[in-house]
């Protein structure tokens, strides 16, 4: 599968994901208001990779993408939950080029918001009436929640290993999920399943250490310096810590020492999101060959390389 041709995957699934998405959200509201309210979060765009993994995964495993769009789409609703309380947290004011909801709206508005989307996803998830499906969304909701209270409470200034327990519980829970539930959907076998389900988990480090390497570029419009971040946490670990968390920023200080830190950290950081993509395409060995298994591939290097 060449690049363009898995690019126009990537926009023929989120497509189709978000039609079904704006499906599910058009109902069972008595206001019009509250529909728009939860809908405004997708209207601001996206990548979709979460609820195109569970495509993928599903059809990775002989399954077909119609049996898997609504567990598809309800993962995209606890990301979005999560996204939400996210932004109130941080306090951040722009998401993907337009206001957050709780600027948009106001903090009441977007915790409600946030709160029915999370239970949507789940109550979706419940029609599937499998309780291995269930179990997996648990588990993802657990870890997501401890990794956001342990990066809120955790010092800038963590090691590696602390911040790479963070980005395992809230950035790769819920890609191991959906990458699972994909699977389950699909009728793959418990050595798919769980193949998958650590396939998706080191996709999810991947992606959030890229996320660390824009941040640290400002390729990224988050805010938020205080939180943990693997290039900051390499580049304190060899340095003095606290006397240069302002300096990484550019805050002050350019000299060559610094720039060279800086760049060596970035490495780091790179190499370290290489690994997991490695490791998440050493799991696919249990899958068998096909479009499936090579489209999981190139989600998985997309992760990587996207540049935003």
């Amino acid at each position: 599968m060449r690049s363009v041709d898995f690019q126009q995957l990537l926009e023929e699934k989120r497509s189709i994901i978000d039609g079904r998405i704006d499906d599910i959200l058009s109902s069972g509201f008595e206001q019009n208001e509250a529909s728009e309210l939860v809908k405004y979060t997708f209207k601001t765009g996206g990548k979709r990779l979460r609820p195109i993994m569970v495509l993928l995964c599903s059809e990775a495993v002989g399954g077909d993408g119609k049996s898997s769009l609504n567990a598809a789409a309800a993962v995209e609703f606890v990301h979005a939950a999560s996204l939400i309380f996210d932004d109130l947290i941080d306090k951040d004011r722009l998401r993907r080029g337009a206001p957050t909801l709780n600027v948009a709206f106001n903090d009441d508005r977007a915790i409600s918001s946030g709160l029915f989307l999370a239970s949507k996803g789940v109550q979706v998830l419940s029609e599937y009436k499998d309780p291995k499906i269930m179990r997996m969304i648990s588990l993802a909701l657990v870890d997501l929640s401890k990794g956001e209270m342990l990066e809120v409470i955790s010092d800038i200034a963590i090691d590696i290993e602390h911040y790479l327990n963070i980005a395992d519980l809230k950035t790769g829970s819920l890609f191991g999920a959906s990458a699972g539930i994909g699977g389950l959907v699909g009728g793959g076998s418990r050595d798919e399943i769980d193949a998958l389900y650590k396939y998706g988990r080191a996709v999810g480090v991947a992606f959030q250490i890229r996320d660390d390497m824009m941040d640290i570029r400002g390729q990224s419009e988050s805010s938020n310096k205080e939180r943990a971040n693997l290039v900051l946490a390499h580049y304190l670990g060899e340095t003095s810590r606290w006397d240069r968390v302002a300096e990484i920023w550019n805050q002050k200080g350019h000299g060559a020492s610094t720039e060279a830190l800086r760049q060596k950290a970035l490495a780091f950081a790179k190499s370290a999101s290489e690994e997991y993509v490695q490791k998440a395409r050493s799991e696919l060995s249990t899958l068998r060959n096909g479009s499936g298994k090579e489209a999981l591939v190139h989600l998985a290097e997309f992760a990587f390389e996207r540049e935003s």
